[in-house]
């Protein structure tokens, strides 16, 4: 019997997808030529407080009459400098303060991502990637993922682009602590859409998204989201607000030391699941560079 989430998640998709798809429409598509778009984005604080987060991400794309080649990755990550001091002396008015500085990176995740598309129609392709993440605070040291499969085209233009694909997917994952009942190595399932738009004349929508299903643990249900809101200041230049959400319905595992009723360590440790969702938000600078339409 299939599972009530695996049904459960099938049908949100179902209904994300409905929402946002718009009928297929015939327009010229995108230019031919090569396209890049990078980002980064960044907050640093210093003195009393140290920390630092850092976005950064690259798209390079290359569109030809039939076929279409992506290659592309993101990474953020936040790290916290706690600064103990003491004081060494004989009084207020004669002492030394001696400062010792920890450093912890309390987020960090990764992707890169190749993908290539050829049209077998104008409403049909076949594609095929590879993608790999890390995500170490979720649990993930490595996860590889190959698919292949097929997809429709409902709008392809500059303007509206808007595609669904459907994979077949074997994923190699090997996670910070090992879970011993679960394999490293699965076939699977995956559907996704991916979605851009121009609002207005400097504004446009961009949203991605695909859930994977593990064919050998069915508890095993992946979403990740994808929503951006690009804002022109110059033909080169935008500014970038995204927002990223991840859930897992059987998320990995953390090893925690364990205490006794009185808060005594016992010496021993136990197993405990992380989270099921994850967000980044991010705000960054995008330089682009584009094909000339006049050739």
């Amino acid at each position: 019997m299939i599972h009530q989430r695996f049904l459960i998640a099938l049908m949100a998709f179902a209904i994300l997808g409905l929402t946002v798809a718009p009928p297929a429409v015939a327009a010229d598509p995108p230019t031919p030529g090569w396209y890049f778009d990078g980002d980064l984005g960044g907050v640093w604080t210093g003195g009393n407080a140290e920390s630092e987060a850092l976005g950064a991400g690259f798209l390079l794309r290359r569109v030809w009459p039939k076929y279409r080649f992506r290659l592309g990755g993101s990474m953020s990550q936040t790290q916290n400098t706690n600064t103990t001091r003491t004081a060494t002396g004989t009084g207020q008015d004669d002492f030394d303060v001696n400062e010792v500085k920890t450093t912890e990176k309390t987020a960090e995740f990764y992707n890169a991502t190749a993908a290539g598309l050829y049209d077998i129609s104008k409403h049909f392709f076949a594609l095929g990637g590879v993608d790999w993440m890390r995500n170490r605070p979720a649990g993930i040291d490595s996860r590889t993922l190959l698919a292949a499969g097929a997809g429709n085209t409902w709008a392809d233009s500059d303007a509206l682009s808007f595609r669904t694909y459907y994979n077949f997917t074997y994923t190699f994952q090997d996670d910070v602590v090992a879970n011993p009942i679960t394999k490293n190595e699965f076939p699977g399932l995956q559907v996704g859409y991916a979605y851009n738009q121009q609002i207005t004349a400097s504004t446009k929508f961009e949203s991605d998204a695909v859930v994977d299903f593990n064919l050998d643990n069915t508890d095993d249900i992946r979403v990740n989201w994808f929503g951006a809101i690009p804002v022109s200041i110059s033909s080169r230049l935008e500014l970038k607000p995204s927002l990223r959400v991840m859930w897992r319905n059987d998320p990995s595992l953390e090893q925690l030391d364990l205490v006794d009723g009185t808060g005594t360590p016992t010496g021993d440790t136990v197993l405990s699941p992380l989270n099921e969702w994850d967000t980044i938000f991010t705000l960054a600078l995008v330089i682009k560079f584009e094909p000339d339409p006049e050739g």
